[in-house]
């Protein structure tokens, strides 16, 4: 009984022996099936570009091409995304290179997450004077409302520069009520 639960778990375990290849994924947009000329037209387009491709076929309504390197992989997306458009998704992707015996039996490689695969390096660019432009104009308006809510009078709440702030009282006592105000409230 021990012997054959070892051979059924290596034979399950084997698909992760044989890596993913760089592929190319080919759906229609919202939902729509890729088709054979879809098949066709990807397949003469690698041909003219002469991008080798390991193999290309239409599987579950999506075409998936197959590649031996990620240079490969990204320069067929580039001559895909340009012939076909805006009416299929071209998608990056990595595909199991289990035999077809393996995956007849459902024996299906390990789902790796990013945290397996090496994380993801993602940079964000801000446009920060924008950012801080619109935080002063928060910060504007909560002044405003909050010296309104208390009552207190002032004449002006104006931007200064570096994003600051200047609030011009009527007078002084209007001053140390805002001091004495914010001091209570914080």
């Amino acid at each position: 009984m021990l012997v054959v639960v070892i051979i059924v778990g290596l034979l399950y375990a084997l698909p992760n022996l044989y890596g993913e290849d760089p592929a190319v994924q080919i759906t229609g947009v919202r939902g729509v099936a890729a088709s054979e000329q879809t098949l066709i037209q990807v397949q003469k387009t690698l041909q003219e570009e002469k991008i080798p491709a390991k193999s290309v076929a239409l599987e579950e309504g999506a075409i998936l091409a197959r590649f031996d390197t990620t240079d490969t992989q990204l320069r067929a997306r580039e001559a895909l995304m340009s012939v076909l458009g805006d009416k299929y998704v071209v998608a990056l992707n990595l595909a199991p290179a289990t035999p077809r015996w393996l995956a007849a039996i459902h024996a299906d490689p390990m789902k790796l997450g990013l945290d397996l695969r090496g994380g993801v390096h993602f940079l964000m660019e801000v446009d920060m004077d924008t950012a801080l432009g619109k935080l002063q104009e928060q910060n504007i308006d909560s002044l405003r409302s909050d010296l309104r809510e208390k009552g207190i009078p002032y004449t002006t709440v104006r931007k200064e520069n570096n994003y600051g702030l200047s609030i011009t009282f009527r007078d002084s006592k209007a001053r140390d009520e805002a001091i004495l105000s914010d001091a209570a409230s914080s």
